[in-house]
């Protein structure tokens, strides 16, 4: 991309997070490769992609609800040759969890400095 255009664009405010919404993955090829590797037992390609929508539903519900932060390292972590929806709301809330765990806990009842 051009200097001048990259510039403009990051001081009109242009430029978007790419953490502001939840993903679009074809999870399609995933699937059928997970089943092809298992030799056709247990899990169904048809399976496979129920479980990837009930993961993408949930990530649409809760995406707001997950820190900037976390989100871009999962979404950078994520593999782009066979991106899923399920590891993907794993990721987010291990990490979350981990971060929760390692924020200093407040006295009950203290309040914030204004």
């Amino acid at each position: 991309m051009n200097m001048p255009v990259t510039l403009f664009l990051l001081g009109s405010g242009l430029v978007l997070n790419v953490a502001a919404t939840v993903p679009t993955y074809d999870v399609k090829p995933m699937c059928r490769a997970a089943f092809e590797l298992s030799g056709g037992s247990g899990r169904t390609v048809e399976m496979c992609e129920a479980s990837e929508a009930r993961a993408r539903s949930d990530l649409v519900k809760q995406w707001s609800t997950f820190p900037e932060s976390v989100k871009d390292q999962c979404l950078r972590a994520s593999p782009r040759h066979a991106p899923s929806y399920v590891e993907l709301l794993v990721c987010l809330e291990l990490i979350g969890e981990n971060q929760r765990r390692q924020e200093p806990e407040k006295p009950a009842g203290s309040r914030q400095p204004r």
